[in-house]
């Protein structure tokens, strides 16, 4: 019977950031990852989670607002930045704000992330 290390070992979790606008739900999509890996329900996102993805990778998801400091502080430590977009209004100036600083900082790698995709309902506008 073998064992299997859970804790991910001595390395350091990988951090991802999730950043946008205020109402384009980062913390839904924090929340549906947790499930995701642990098969459990997450409440209110109130702090960084970090969670187990595989044996031997820790996640440590941190939800970014919208202001200028909490940007500059996310691009300074995350290895990856999840930039969640809402498809139904487009690109906001927080969005390029980030790209901004993130640039600045040492740019982490950036996945773009278009939520509220449900909101068109005729999928030519969505093309």
């Amino acid at each position: 019977l073998s064992r299997v290390d859970k804790s991910g070992g001595d390395a350091a979790p990988k951090i991802v950031a999730v950043v946008g606008p205020t109402g384009v739900g980062k913390s839904t999509i924090i929340r549906n990852l947790v499930k995701h890996y642990t098969k459990r329900n997450v409440g209110a996102i109130s702090g960084p989670i970090t969670l187990v993805a595989s044996k031997t990778r820790r996640l440590t998801f941190l939800e970014v607002g919208p202001d200028l400091p909490s940007m500059i502080d996310a691009a300074k430590v995350a290895d990856l930045a999840l930039l969640v977009i809402d498809a139904s209004y487009g690109f906001e100036m927080e969005t390029f704000e980030f790209l901004n600083i993130a640039a600045t900082h040492g740019m982490p790698r950036i996945m773009g992330v278009l939520t509220h995709l449900d909101s068109f309902k005729e999928g030519k506008k969505v093309q």
